[in-house]
């Protein structure tokens, strides 16, 4: 990506890159999530957002934890045990 930007400006908000088409529908959505200020879940496992669609939530030692994948959360239990 180009540094065009000079010192103290700031950068682009984001209705001019969804405008612009600089976001794809899946970053438009991310973002939105955040602006709205609704709770993000992150992965136990690899900490990015957990998308409620694909949610996973095991409970291990008593504990509950919520994965993006079941992969993560096979992970997570392997690296615990």
């Amino acid at each position: 990506m180009d540094d065009d930007n000079i010192e103290g400006e700031k950068d682009a908000t984001e209705e001019q890159l969804v405008d612009a088409g600089g976001l794809d529908s899946t970053e438009e959505g991310f973002i939105k999530g955040y602006a709205d200020d609704d709770e993000v879940i992150e992965c136990a496992e690899c900490g990015s957002a957990v998308r409620e669609d694909k949610k996973i939530v095991k409970e291990i030692n008593s504990e509950s934890y919520t994965f993006c994948s079941k992969g993560c959360a096979q992970d997570f239990e392997e690296s615990i045990v």
